[in-house]
């Protein structure tokens, strides 16, 4: 539509649908300032998609103050990849495990990505924390360390088999207040999943084994098998061992 039929659109609206779209344009003329963290990086390396995605964020807190959830991050991510053309597959697949989106840039290879969202109160600015990384069913009946070390072993394998990214929308919100006042966009690299292959049998003696993680010599994350929701989790995930691509500041 170009800026002819746009106006025209407009002149046919009714009263209602003017107001409605006076609250969407001046959420458009005030977007979140967006900080690039990572410079060079597959994202922020397209200013047309930081700026999209900035957008959208206002446009969602012109009608709400609630954090920009898990499924309309999904719905927004694909969006910004659709607008710079990248070849996307389509909303309604087929399901995958592990995976939510596939998408191959331009310029660059394809990437199996995991969407995580979080707005908890008092989020880390060194760590972050991932309540359900993936389900993990088979915890209830496993009785032995053995089994559990096996089943968690097969389980990671297929994981970082499938996906190659996992990325994350964190929403800061202060105190009491509901809306967002910063979205941070972190991409964790499943590599740091790498050390699980040489955990002893012994972390593995707990029906409900927590193994840290390491890469190289630095501590990354502990990965904790949750028996009592059957998933797996990921805890203090350090953000120095993971890619930081922008941050959004709403005033």
């Amino acid at each position: 539509m170009n800026l002819d039929e746009l106006k025209a659109t407009l002149d046919s609206f009714s009263p209602v649908k003017i107001e409605f779209v006076a609250k969407v344009m001046e959420a458009l003329a005030n977007p979140p300032s967006a900080d690039i963290r990572a410079r060079g990086t597959w994202l922020t390396n397209e200013p047309d998609w930081i700026e999209y995605f900035g957008l959208a964020l206002s446009v969602h807190h012109g009608a709400t103050t609630e954090p920009l959830g898990l499924s309309a991050f999904e719905a927004v991510f694909r969006n910004a990849c659709e607008h710079l053309g990248w070849t996307v597959d389509p909303p309604g697949s087929r399901t995958r495990r592990f995976v939510d989106l596939i998408v191959r840039p331009a310029s660059g290879r394809k990437r199996r990505l995991s969407l995580k969202s979080t707005a908890a109160r008092n989020l880390s600015r060194t760590a972050l924390h991932i309540s359900k990384l993936t389900e993990a069913a088979w915890i209830q009946d496993a009785r032995t360390a053995r089994d559990r070390r096996n089943r968690t072993l097969e389980l990671f394998r297929q994981y970082q088999s499938t996906v190659t990214h996992i990325v994350m929308l964190r929403a800061f919100r202060d105190d009491n207040d509901e809306t967002p006042t910063c979205y941070q966009l972190v991409e964790i690299p499943v590599s740091i999943f790498d050390s699980l292959r040489q955990a002893p049998l012994q972390l593995f003696e707990r029906d409900a084994p927590a193994i840290e993680c390491h890469v190289g010599n630095r501590f990354a994350a502990v990965v904790a098998i949750d028996r009592s929701d059957a998933k797996i989790t990921v805890r203090r995930v350090q953000l120095d061992a993971c890619t930081v691509h922008a941050e959004w500041r709403r005033a």
